[in-house]
């Protein structure tokens, strides 16, 4: 039960911490999404709270913001959010931090695992992103666009938010120590579960 208020209160705090990356961004000419930290922050959620749990801070975000909370790049939100041509890489958040949690190691916390589930997660924003972006921007009857065209659009993103993915994997190694004590014990660093100590003892009893 503790294990589970922990995690909550986490993941209510990596909901804070995308909220807030996003808020703190670089507006560019539309149709391009704003430069925010929230790509960051998602990853990080998965690279630390797993999969599961990392969907739940994502979602909560995405809920925050789709109820109208201004917590959506450049302090926006509501639903028209989300069906605009940025709404797939809202979504692809979710993916993102999913996808990271799945691939990352939580009990070595090394950061060749963490480095790999965070770019597979970032793969996992644009599979879901691009296809929305494009479809918006090539429903303009003036406009034409192709994958392909959205793809070299967004390119420059890519790097940007390759280069967060390895951040968050270097942040995660450098906090390894603290992450081995303070985080649930079932996926501290090589640590044995509380059976083992007793049924060690209970041998130097006998």
């Amino acid at each position: 039960m503790k294990r589970n208020g922990f995690k909550l209160v986490l993941t209510s705090l990596f909901a804070a911490m995308i909220a807030m990356g996003a808020l703190f961004s670089l507006p560019l000419p539309p149709p391009l999404p704003p430069v925010t930290l929230a790509v960051f922050f998602s990853l990080l959620a998965g690279l630390l709270l797993g999969p599961r749990w990392a969907a739940a801070a994502t979602g909560l975000y995405l809920g925050l913001g789709a109820v109208g909370l201004p917590v959506f790049a450049n302090g926006a939100g509501g639903l028209g959010q989300l069906a605009g041509p940025t709404g797939g890489f809202l979504v692809g958040y979710v993916a993102a931090a999913v996808v990271a949690g799945a691939v990352s190691d939580r009990r070595g916390w090394g950061f060749g695992r963490a480095a790999a589930g965070a770019l597979a997660g970032v793969a996992a924003l644009y599979i879901v992103g691009l296809p929305r972006f494009r479809a918006v921007l090539d429903a303009s009857p003036d406009r034409s666009v192709t994958m392909g065209t959205a793809f070299l659009m967004m390119a420059p993103y890519l790097i940007g938010d390759a280069a967060k993915a390895l951040a968050a994997a270097g942040l995660v190694r450098a906090l390894r120590p603290l992450l081995a004590e303070y985080l649930p014990a079932e996926e501290r660093a090589g640590r044995p579960s509380d059976a083992a100590p007793a049924s060690g003892k209970a041998r130097d009893e006998a």
